[in-house]
């Protein structure tokens, strides 16, 4: 039994044979049985029976008492977060509860309402971004972008063209996009994983678990994914894995490196399409929530914002950076949606439409 169940994860984990990862909680249990059977019976011939059954009866007692509390910290785990409605990760336990904002998606995939033609006479600004514009965790109502728009006034229209996940190779294609509806400024939201490009390969964490296993209590157990963090951590900490903020300088850093000199020219790109194409355009960087701390110097990727405020100014665009204003929230957990999500919070937002406002207002008004 342990042979067959060892062999399993072999063939399916070292061999990637697909249709055995639809038996691989099976095989892990198989396996721990198997090694538990053998242990037992080891036990038995070396030890007698009644030993080998109090030193059972022992284990099983505290192996409930394991489970009864793991099953009470789980629900109490679930009682203290019960408002959290957003998370980072889309498929784990407070992702899959629901409750989170409402979303409804235009005809051209993004979330916002359907763009109809041009009014003359109004000032259309479009607005190009990741999941931070498009409101991750937050309503409609309270994102940057709409309340941009209620601030400027009727003469003003805000179109949001955010998108979750999306880098400066997807903000190019929006670009497209967005220039076929005539706007008359273009903001393009920038963060810090925009500069990443397709040869980089983010560092991987090893499971806790087997990986089946993993999966699923990432899905189904609160209490788990906290534990994930802090293994995450851990493993940071002690070097089993490398740090993102290092996995990112490693390859940006240094402005000549191939993958550095990649992003810095996507958003050259994006810039210039837009001067090509008539149409005025600006740059807002959002620093990441999770990594500010209470000294701006704890901040791992000044370099990155600095970059993008060296090339807007060769293009003579104007640049605004929200670090300075971010760093008025302390604790940082203060503008974050949700103790699981470090996504700007309504406050954030809220902070980032007069930021944007004071900045680039003066050329809308023109």
């Amino acid at each position: 039994m342990v042979f067959a169940a060892w062999l399993a994860l072999v063939l399916h984990d070292q061999y990637q044979i697909a249709w055995l990862g639809d038996y691989g909680v099976a095989a892990d249990a198989l396996f721990l049985a198997g090694v538990a059977g053998v242990a037992l019976t080891r036990s038995v011939e070396r030890r007698g029976r009644a030993r080998v059954a109090a030193a059972a009866l022992r284990a099983a007692f505290s192996l409930g008492v394991i489970i009864g509390a793991l099953i009470l910290a789980e629900f109490t785990t679930r009682f203290v977060f019960r408002h959290a409605t957003s998370s980072g990760n889309a498929g784990d336990y407070i992702a899959r509860r629901g409750g989170g904002p409402t979303v409804v998606i235009n005809s051209l995939g993004f979330r916002e309402r359907e763009v109809g033609p041009k009014v003359p006479g109004r000032y259309r600004i479009a607005i190009v971004g990741d999941s931070f514009t498009w409101g991750q965790g937050v309503q409609v109502r309270d994102r940057f972008s709409d309340l941009l728009e209620g601030f400027l006034g009727a003469r003003y229209e805000v179109l949001n063209f955010g998108h979750p996940g999306n880098n400066l190779p997807e903000h190019l294609n929006a670009l497209d996009l967005v220039l076929t509806l005539h706007p008359d400024f273009v903001l393009l939201q920038l963060y810090i994983n925009d500069f990443e490009t397709a040869n980089m390969q983010r560092p991987k964490t090893h499971p806790l678990l087997p990986s089946d296993l993993d999966s699923r209590l990432g899905r189904s157990s609160l209490l788990y994914q906290l534990l994930l963090g802090r293994w995450t951590q851990l493993q940071e900490a002690t070097g089993l894995s490398e740090s993102y903020p290092g996995y990112l300088a490693r390859y940006l850093r240094d402005p000549h490196l191939p993958d550095a000199q990649e992003g810095s020219g996507m958003l050259r790109q994006f810039l210039d399409r837009a001067a090509a194409a008539g149409v005025s355009s600006g740059v807002v960087f959002f620093p990441a929530p999770d990594a500010m701390g209470s000294k701006p110097s704890d901040y791992p990727f000044g370099y990155l914002h600095d970059r993008a405020r060296a090339i807007c100014g060769e293009a003579h665009v104007p640049y605004l950076d929200l670090f300075a204003a971010f760093s008025t929230f302390q604790p940082p957990q203060r503008m974050w949606v949700s103790p699981f999500d470090a996504h700007p919070n309504e406050k954030a937002n809220r902070r980032a439409a007069f930021e944007i406002l004071r900045q680039f207002g003066p050329a809308w008004h023109q």
